[in-house]
């Protein structure tokens, strides 16, 4: 498992990539870090680390003003927590 801290805009961007070449699904935070294989499941997990999840949440901001993402019009809900979730732009 990556390191949360080592999560970055290169590593999002290829995270992204990969797991569009499979299948579809909303980007957010949280998504991000299950991917990498994060406990999200676990309460305390999210509660520990929410500097950590506001650095993903400007990374993907970021990337839906650079273009590469697109903004979702409803907010993600994980359990209890909204999120603004994303579309990657460039999936094919």
């Amino acid at each position: 498992m990556i390191d949360l801290q080592e999560i970055d805009k290169p590593k999002v961007i290829e995270l992204l990539k990969l797991k569009q070449s499979k299948k579809k699904f909303v980007v957010t935070p949280i998504a991000i870090l299950k991917n990498y294989d994060f406990p999200v499941s676990e309460h305390h997990f999210i509660l520990d680390n929410k500097s950590a999840i506001s650095k993903l949440k400007q990374i993907l901001a970021e990337l839906n003003e650079d273009g590469i993402l697109t903004k979702r019009v409803r907010k993600q809900t994980y359990k209890g927590i909204k999120e603004i979730g994303y579309d990657y732009a460039n999936a094919k």
